[in-house]
C-alpha cells in the first residue's frame, strides 16, 4: 500500500516551496531544511558573502563532497568485508 502524500510547505533562503510528501519523510525534510538554513547563517559569517546564488553554491559543494568521501568509504569498506569473508571461507 501506498503512503499518502501531505502538502508541506518549506522556507529556504526567503523562499518558499510547496511539497508533497509522506509524513514519514516530513521530519526529514524539515531537519534538511534546517541544516540548510544553519549553513547558511555560518557562511554568510565566516565569509561574508551574501550573494544567496554563491552560498547555496557552497553548500551544495559541501554536500556533494561529503557524499562522494560517504561513497568511497563505504565502497572500500564493502571490499574489506568481501575480502575478509573471502578469507574465511577458503580457511
Amino acid at each position: 500500500m501506498l503512503e499518502e502524500k501531505i502538502n508541506i510547505k518549506v522556507s529556504i533562503a526567503g523562499r518558499t516551496y510547496p511539497l508533497k510528501v509522506t509524513e514519514e519523510e516530513e521530519e526529514h525534510v524539515r531537519d534538511a531544511v534546517k541544516f540548510i538554513e544553519d549553513r547558511i547563517k555560518i557562511i554568510e559569517k565566516k565569509y561574508a558573502i551574501k550573494d544567496i546564488q554563491d552560498i547555496q553554491a557552497l553548500i551544495l559543494l559541501e554536500l556533494a563532497s561529503e557524499l562522494n568521501f560517504l561513497k568511497r568509504k563505504t565502497e572500500n569498506e564493502q571490499k574489506l568485508i568481501t575480502q575478509k569473508l573471502n578469507q574465511l571461507l577458503n580457511i
